[in-house]
């Protein structure tokens, strides 16, 4: 067998899984009751193989990668950009619906890529340092909980090491979200961000909660409005001296480049705005604008960003103890958090090892691809 053919692609699994919530998760008007993934190995003639995984967030995303698999199914792993470019521009009008897709496939060839290199992902960008600070998310099932419960829960993490801790907003409830704010912030003045999580149709609306919440010192306000509504994103940021943070649903560099202006921080996630080098290119973007990036979640994988690039700022954890995001349950390691810092694996590969095993007890559909399948 010829040695490049030891590179061609010759084993895809796709699989959907669920997992159970505590309870119902409200994040503004969108609520939750499973955690739900996508997971996605990609393996070679050699037996090298890659993973990646990812929210679905209401899309096809499983059928979308099943598809996708078969047509890449024989492609060369080394050439990448070459598979990525020909799945993009074969179905141009299903690109919105395609590209969290095609992200999973691109990390998934990007830890290929990496583990014949030998090297984890932050030190095949480049390498700039061996620890990210760490951001944690708190306030989740607030409608169960009294604001004074979550605020003992940010004051926890402060004072566990915790440079950053973000809350949930309500959204629709102006009176508490004023409250709720005012309270956390008093425990830690300067470390406080706040997820508004899309509540917002109209600049009216966000204009009287977030002028409310001004002056409160937040790090950031994040996601007033869908990833759609660029114009109102930046209309409200002028009203307010907060910096808002959006992004983490958008792809494309002309949507990175309108969106990143008007704002004072950018959010990305290699999951869903074209993989590593999608990232990459909304990182160089936000540099260009001398903006800062905060990934969104999957810290396993976005922690080697934040290790690689001095424009972002670090990772985003949510912990286990929260009820809020299983992922280490399908995971084989998680890296863990000491003093508020973070290390990514020094494995080669990007940082997402899948234990089977495990989670086939929360899979739903799967299917094992081949080129005779």
């Amino acid at each position: 067998m010829k040695e490049g053919s030891l590179n061609r692609i010759s084993k895809i699994r796709v699989a959907e899984c669920s997992l159970k919530l505590p309870f119902t998760l409200r994040l503004g008007s969108t609520e939750i009751t499973t955690r739900d993934y996508v997971l996605l190995r990609v393996e070679t003639e050699s037996g090298v193989y890659g993973e990646a995984l990812g929210y679905p967030r209401g899309t096809p995303l499983y059928d979308v990668l099943v598809n996708a698999s078969r047509a890449v199914m024989g492609q060369d792993a080394n050439m990448r950009q070459q598979v990525m470019n020909w799945l993009e521009f074969r179905n141009v009008p299903g690109r919105g619906a395609l590209t969290r897709g095609l992200s999973l496939l691109e990390i998934a060839l990007t830890d290929i890529a990496c583990k014949l290199a030998g090297q984890p992902l932050y030190r095949y960008l480049g390498g700039l340092k061996s620890e990210a600070r760490v951001t944690a998310v708190a306030g989740y099932y607030m409608d169960r909980r009294s604001i004074d419960e979550i605020a003992d829960e940010v004051s926890g993490l402060v004072d566990s090491g915790y440079d950053r801790v973000k809350i949930m907003l309500k959204g629709d409830d102006l009176e508490f979200d004023r409250r709720y704010a005012a309270a956390v912030c008093d425990r830690a003045p300067g470390r406080v961000a706040a997820d508004a999580h899309w509540s917002f149709a109209t600049l009216t609306e966000a204009a009287r909660l977030c002028t409310s919440l001004d002056g409160m010192g937040l790090a950031f306000l994040e996601d007033p409005f869908s990833a759609a509504d660029v114009r109102l994103t930046h209309e409200l940021q002028t009203m307010l001296t907060t910096p808002i943070a959006a992004g983490e649903d958008v792809f494309g560099p002309s949507v990175f480049q309108d969106l990143v202006s008007g704002i004072g921080l950018l959010r990305v996630d290699a999951t869903t705005c074209g993989g590593v080098a999608g990232a990459q290119q909304a990182i160089a973007i936000a540099a260009g604008a001398g903006r800062t990036v905060f990934p969104h979640a999957f810290a396993p994988l976005h922690v080697h960003f934040a290790c690689a690039f001095a424009n972002v700022e670090g990772a985003e954890w949510i912990p286990e103890n929260s009820g809020a995001d299983p992922l280490g349950s399908l995971l084989r390691k998680v890296p863990e958090v000491h003093n508020g810092g973070i290390s990514p694996s020094e494995e080669p590969g990007a940082g997402i090892q899948i234990d089977w095993p495990r989670a086939e007890q929360y899979t739903k559909r799967v299917v094992d691809m081949t080129p005779e399948s």
